[in-house]
């Protein structure tokens, strides 16, 4: 893959904005997916794709435009983008699971919009199954051995491109590269928030109350660093050549049913993954050094989480060019989490969840998702 010379200093990220209204069209996405890569100077030499977006539950969603998914058609713009500019005839894959259920059963993809890119691109639609994954060793392993992965995923001839959506999460506090990469492991072993429940002290385990009542917020720190030991193999396994966060609507809340969707048309995007996930948490209003996720990966060597260890880079005059003040770019006011912890202040913001049809949503349910 090339790409910008710029862009391939591990800590170099690239912060694109777009001009969207506030219910971005299709059209919108698409140009953004495009123009996304185009700034970035992407070109395949002959290699197959694979584009991971975020699509968890969107068979139950069925609406595209609910802003807790990757949206469509910015895939679909990338995908374009990378037909003609070098990735193998027919060798474009979009791999997820947008049923999240513990089997392989086929997954019918309708009404997530991706059904739609498949048809009007030519790209192929893959969920992880353990027909179709390999076993890897996780090297220097936190929470596992080994993780059974997407084949396609880590094929040596593919370049993996991960495209989470820019939001926040109840547990991880942000949802985004990092995250995003679980849903390439096989569904039975990938529920790392319910893994990370089951080592929690007995007494939390057998509480019954809704969280919000008794989870303080040192005890769901103690809950956020199991999962991102989990996060942290997962990315030690799979090593995507560009990360892609879509922005151009983002989410605050849950990172489900609760919250509200925000349009911002915000691209951030690089080839390290703990640069991006950090800078992209930074400009969300959260410190990256605080976010337990972005600890661990950075005290694994994964890359930095220090904002002034990265070089942002923006679209000026139709061409990237360092960026003079990053803080400018910082969004405002800042996103809100609804993490469930005690004491957590309520505003008319949490009550008014938009009504996502089939949402769950993990305060109220089950710690698995």
């Amino acid at each position: 893959m090339k790409i910008h010379p710029y862009l391939q200093d591990p800590n170099a990220v690239a912060v694109l904005r777009f001009s969207v209204s506030e219910q971005p069209a299709w059209e919108d996405f698409r140009q953004a997916g495009r123009l996304a890569l185009a700034a970035q100077g992407i070109e395949l030499e002959g290699e197959k794709a694979v584009l991971k977006p975020n699509v968890t539950s969107g068979e139950r969603f069925g609406d595209p435009d609910t802003g807790i998914t990757t949206h469509p058609a910015f895939v679909q713009g990338m995908i374009e983008h990378l037909q003609s500019h070098g990735v193998k005839r027919g060798g474009i894959t979009i791999a997820e699971d947008p049923r999240n259920s513990d089997d392989n059963a086929p997954r019918h993809w309708r009404a997530t919009g991706f059904d739609r890119v498949a048809e009007l691109t030519g790209a192929k639609l893959h969920s992880p199954t353990t027909y179709t994954a390999v076993r890897r060793a996780v090297p220097n392993g936190l929470a596992h051995a080994s993780l059974n992965v997407s084949r396609l995923a880590v094929a040596p001839d593919a370049v993996l491109f991960n495209v989470p959506k820019l939001k926040t999460h109840n547990l991880a506090i942000t949802t985004l590269g990092m995250k995003n990469l679980m849903g390439l492991v096989v569904a039975r072993e990938r529920h790392f928030c319910a893994q990370a429940w089951g080592e929690m002290p007995t007494e939390a385990r057998a509480e019954r109350r809704p969280r919000y009542e008794w989870l303080e917020p040192a005890m769901h720190a103690r809950w956020q660093e199991g999962l991102a030991r989990r996060l942290v193999d997962t990315a030690r396994v799979l090593h995507p050549a560009l990360n892609v966060i879509e922005g151009i609507v983002g989410r605050e809340g849950t990172g489900f049913q609760r919250g509200r969707n925000r349009s911002l048309g915000l691209v951030v995007a690089g080839i390290n993954l703990a640069a991006v996930d950090s800078l992209a948490s930074w400009l969300m209003g959260f410190d990256p050094q605080q976010l337990v996720f972005l600890r661990l990966a950075a005290e694994a060597g994964l890359g930095p989480n220090r904002v002034e260890a990265l070089k942002v880079y923006t679209v000026q005059d139709g061409a990237l060019q360092p960026c003079a003040d990053p803080a400018a770019l910082r969004i405002d006011p800042p996103f809100r989490v609804i993490s469930g912890v005690k004491g957590e202040q309520i505003d008319p913001f949490q009550l008014s969840a938009q009504a996502i049809p089939g949402g769950s949503d993990p305060i109220l349910n089950s710690p698995k998702f």
